[in-house]
């Protein structure tokens, strides 16, 4: 058996030449009989966690239904003025109460109909998503809107105030243009009245954030 480290230091001030270590190989095959993990099987795992997580990251980002022939406003992306404002969730602080939906529904809607808001929860009780178990969906007014640019019906508007991209429920025809356009999947179909509807950031003022228990929502404004 291999000497500890206090004998190792105790042969070093006495002029003995230290062991050498054993190979790597019986290492491991040692800390596998004793049910460890090795180094390099630990590195193994980080390193596919890693590439897993960026893989992950690039498919969120990546626009789901990007396609320029839907666009239907005669102007180009960089045409279009920039938001002022937005909403940034934080889902470490998320306890998934879903209040901001049924506030966004009551104050936009007259119903607590978390169906129809236009921020979502999406809660994973089997937690599958290890320590990201609840997170916040919210619109990210994008400067460049596709959901903006792909209606052919002037329903989308930019509110002077904040720069959010606002549909207006009198104007939409339930196309879904722009519902197929947006990257992030924030659109909002009102089956019933059969209009769709996005994130106004309540004009500057958004009641998510304003009745989140676990302040896990910011407005952001640059105004």
């Amino acid at each position: 058996m291999s000497k500890n480290v206090l004998e190792r230091w105790q042969d070093v001030f006495k002029g003995k030449k230290p062991e050498k270590s054993p190979p790597d190989a019986p290492q491991e095959d040692a800390a596998q009989e004793k049910g460890l993990m090795s180094r390099r099987r630990m590195l193994q795992i980080l390193g596919v966690q890693v590439v897993a997580g960026t893989v992950a990251v690039s498919a969120l980002a990546a626009p789901k239904n990007f396609n320029p022939k839907h666009y239907n406003r005669e102007i180009t992306p960089d045409q279009l003025p920039n938001t002022q404002a937005w909403l940034v969730a934080n889902p470490a602080q998320c306890v998934g109460c879903r209040t901001c939906e049924i506030v966004c529904s009551l104050g936009h809607d007259g119903q607590c109909q978390p169906s129809l808001s236009r921020i979502t929860t999406t809660y994973d009780p089997t937690r599958t998503l290890s320590r990201l178990a609840v997170l916040p969906n919210v619109c990210r007014q994008c400067n460049m809107a596709d959901c903006y640019l792909a209606c052919g019906y002037d329903a989308l508007s930019l509110d002077k105030a904040t720069g959010a991209r606002v549909i207006d429920p009198k104007k939409c025809t339930g196309c879904g243009e722009c519902l197929a356009a947006c990257p992030w999947d924030m659109i909002v179909k009102n089956e019933e009245a059969n209009v769709f509807s996005k994130c106004d950031l309540c004009g500057g003022d958004p009641q998510c954030v304003k009745y989140c228990p676990a302040d896990a929502l910011s407005f952001v404004d640059l105004r």
